[in-house]
């Protein structure tokens, strides 16, 4: 049972600011002990009650776990691993790993039968309802892959990461392309066949012409420099470019500040 006082702490985390609420938030910053204490019971009471925990809260343990969170991510193996670590922008110390990995897996296993990314692409836009959202480019939400698999909608750099990592638990070959503003799929066969689909748009097969007119709508002439396969690490370091320029629009600077020196690493 958490102790009372840590309960009333954390409670007047939600109230609205004052000369007081400064001063507790100078212990937490000065005090570590206190501070993981305080952020546990917030976290158990999010799993209670529902209850968010207190932005300020929030706002101070981000601070102390930047250094920590940048390194993680720069030391994960591949884009499975570093997407899990991401989502701690927004609920710092919330490992997401193990459900997003059993929501890749349980996906998977309804999706054995697509002989290739195509396929694949097709029966997550058509089948499961995986989509874009164009109302959700100001939300950092449709960022992290968790919250995709969840609403089934993000931006087209996460829904072409949750094809690919489907696609790689079934043995297909599947590309991320990062065209200006919009990243796309490329999926590949054994006897050479190949194309483009875009996870965005219910898996909608593209065309080369239709590449270029994607970067000529970003400002770019055409989709030649850019068809090179995108490394896992471009993927997160895009990623994080992203939340940096969706938390600065918030006038979230903590946020902001971790996401772009995630998308420096």
């Amino acid at each position: 049972m958490p102790n009372p006082s840590l309960i009333g702490l954390v409670t007047l985390l939600d109230d609205p600011p004052t000369d007081d609420l400064e001063l507790l938030v100078g212990r937490l910053e000065s005090d570590p002990t206190l501070r993981d204490q305080a952020w546990q019971v917030a976290l158990e009471r999010l799993v209670r009650t529902g209850a968010e925990p207190p932005a300020v809260l929030a706002q101070v343990i981000l601070r102390h776990d930047a250094e920590p969170l940048v390194d993680a991510v720069e030391a994960a193996e591949d884009l499975e691993d570093a997407a899990w670590l991401l989502p701690r922008l927004d609920l710092p110390r919330w490992d997401r790993a193990p459900a997003g990995r059993a929501a890749l897996d349980a996906l998977a296993s309804r999706l054995r039968h697509v002989a290739d990314g195509r396929e694949l692409a097709r029966a997550l836009g058509r089948d499961f309802g995986f989509a874009g959202n164009n109302d959700r480019f100001a939300d950092p939400q449709a960022s992290f892959l968790p919250q995709v698999l969840e609403s089934r909608s993000g931006l087209p750099i996460a829904l072409t990461a949750v094809w690919m990592l489907i696609g790689r638990r079934l043995g297909l070959i599947c590309e991320a392309i990062a065209l200006p503003g919009h990243v796309v799929g490329r999926w590949r066969r054994a006897d050479g066949t190949s194309g483009f689909v875009d996870p965005f748009a219910e898996g909608t097969d593209l065309e080369r012409t239709d590449l270029d007119l994607l970067c000529r709508q970003a400002g770019s002439s055409e989709a030649g420099p850019f068809l090179a396969a995108a490394s896992d690490r471009a993927l997160i370091r895009r990623m994080a470019r992203n939340l940096a320029l969706v938390y600065l629009r918030r006038g979230d600077q903590v946020r902001a500040t971790i996401a772009h020196a995630l998308a420096s690493g």
